[in-house]
């Protein structure tokens, strides 16, 4: 009896299911090569996918192209179901867990960025507005129209030249914000805030890579005085750029939650994916857009040889101390500069 069992079990397994017999004629016609080279390629793709979560999840990155690289963590993100769909399609479930893995890290990093509120009004509330002229070539008139149409209170503006000094008065940039402490440098050094209210502590920090950044207290009346920067380490457009980046973004002031009620407004030269800017945020600030699950909007490059051919990218930021409330956040683009402005609404600790 158990022989005649063990017969019918060969039997089945000869001609059952119609669809297996198919799946094993198909795997039978392959070459031993083809089945070893769509392995090989399957796992390539899966591990550099893992590889490049632990990266991101560990702040691992070290060199210019690890820097680099990380930055466009949104689109490797979206491009992570690749490798997952490639080692299910393959039927390698080992690949296809490992790629599962990756792509689950991944998404954990993108939505807390993407999900967020408006905080309650606590105090009296600040407009401000950030700004790179691209070495003082930005359109003078709309950066003023813009600071006109969104009520901005307080300007920061990063490589800001006599040139560009000058066209913003043109402009009636002087009027409308009358207080102001001006660094024009030739370049892309020169930093400037410009504010509806009094200005005291002022002053200009010169950092690595001839760039630089101003930085002054602002009295809203009502209001705890707040510490601005207009914020502007050395961009990292090379690997012999990436030190002074890296100097410039470790003496960017840490937020002082028991001090100075601190606001960081500017280009970065960072996105959030780069560890750099993640360990000053965890000092105490709050990115705004994250805050307001606007964390994927992107700011540059919108103008010059790399529009077009670099995916753009998030390196235009406020950073609030966490005792400011977020309202709102946005951009707006200027003609002949690479970077968008970026707008925030802010309520701020009451004096």
């Amino acid at each position: 009896m158990r022989g005649i069992a063990n017969l019918r079990g060969m039997s089945e397994r000869v001609t059952g299911d119609p669809e297996n017999q198919e799946q094993l004629a198909v795997r039978r016609k392959r070459p031993a090569w083809l089945r070893t080279v769509a392995a090989v390629a399957c796992w390539i793709v899966v591990l550099a996918s893992f590889g490049f979560a632990v990266v991101r999840v560990f702040g691992l990155e070290r060199t210019w192209t690890g820097h680099t690289v990380i930055a466009f963590t949104p689109y490797v993100t979206a491009l992570s179901v690749v490798p997952l769909a490639l080692a299910a399609i393959l039927r390698r479930w080992r690949a296809a867990g490992v790629a599962f893995v990756a792509t689950v890290a991944l998404v954990c990093v993108m939505i807390p960025r993407m999900v967020g509120g408006a905080d309650p009004v606590r105090g009296p509330e600040l407009h401000v507005m950030g700004t790179n002229m691209r070495v003082g070539g930005a359109d003078p008139d709309r950066i003023v129209a813009l600071a006109h149409d969104h009520q901005v209170d307080v300007l920061a503006v990063q490589e800001y030249t006599p040139e560009g000094e000058s066209a913003l008065a043109a402009a009636g940039l002087d009027a409308l914000l009358p207080y102001a402490e001006k660094h024009p440098v030739a370049g892309v050094g020169g930093s400037a805030i410009y504010s509806r209210y009094p200005l005291t502590d002022r002053g200009y920090t010169a950092f690595p890579g001839h760039f630089g950044q101003a930085y002054a207290t602002v009295l809203v009346p009502g209001a705890a005085p707040i510490l601005v920067t207009s914020i502007h380490p050395c961009a990292p457009a090379a690997p012999s750029r990436i030190k002074p980046w890296a100097q410039g973004l470790e003496r960017e002031p840490a937020a002082s939650p028991h001090g100075p009620v601190r606001l960081l407004i500017g280009d970065f030269n960072s996105t959030l994916d780069n560890a750099q800017l993640r360990d000053i945020i965890d000092t105490g600030y709050v990115d705004a857009a994250a805050k307001l699950g606007d964390g994927l909007t992107t700011t540059w490059p919108y103008y010059g040889p790399k529009a077009g051919h670099v995916p753009p990218i998030a390196l235009d930021h406020v950073l609030a101390d966490s005792r400011i409330g977020i309202s709102s956040f946005g951009t707006a683009r200027v003609a002949k500069t690479d970077h968008k402005s970026i707008f925030a609404t802010l309520t701020l600790p009451r004096a």
